[in-house]
């Protein structure tokens, strides 16, 4: 058994106060990669990474998100907006929300109200139709962006 922690780029497309920069994200996969690649040769030498199994990190998952998120992850949000008139109804939205809230109905994407903020099909749309806390996209992340 073992663990591994993975500090990603950020997801929003469309906050700016919440973005990094395209180079502190492209440092962020390039560690990952690297991160990824020691955890491999430990587990390949009968040692997996022990990340996340201490005290300390049981304390820091405890009070830093399980208690300070309980609340706040218990409803979905049914904020996002969908411009009808950019929305050229191509679906890929639909195809990459893991939560099946998007859906394709008379030639447009149409939400439910059960997104989880994950900006998959915000990264996605080709249009930049999709938004969910700020007005515009300031740019999209897709991970071949940063390979």
């Amino acid at each position: 058994m073992g663990g591994l922690h993975l500090k990603m780029p950020d997801s929003f497309a469309d906050e700016r106060a919440l973005k990094r920069s395209f180079g502190k994200n492209r440092e962020l996969i390039i560690k990952a990669e690297e991160k990824i690649s020691r955890a491999v040769r430990k587990i390949k030498n009968g040692k997996p990474p022990q990340e996340g199994f201490g005290i300390a990190s049981h304390f820091a998952g405890l009070f830093g998100q399980r208690l300070y998120f309980s609340g706040r992850t218990k409803q979905y949000t049914d904020q996002l907006k969908i411009n009808s008139s950019e929305c050229i109804g191509c679906g890929l939205c639909e195809k990459t929300c893991p939560m099946s809230n998007i859906k394709i109905a008379n030639g447009i994407a149409v939400s439910d109200d059960k997104c989880t903020m994950c900006y998959h099909c915000i990264n996605k749309c080709p249009r930049q139709a999709i938004t969910l806390l700020g007005k515009k996209i300031i740019k999209q992340h897709d991970i071949s962006n940063y390979l």
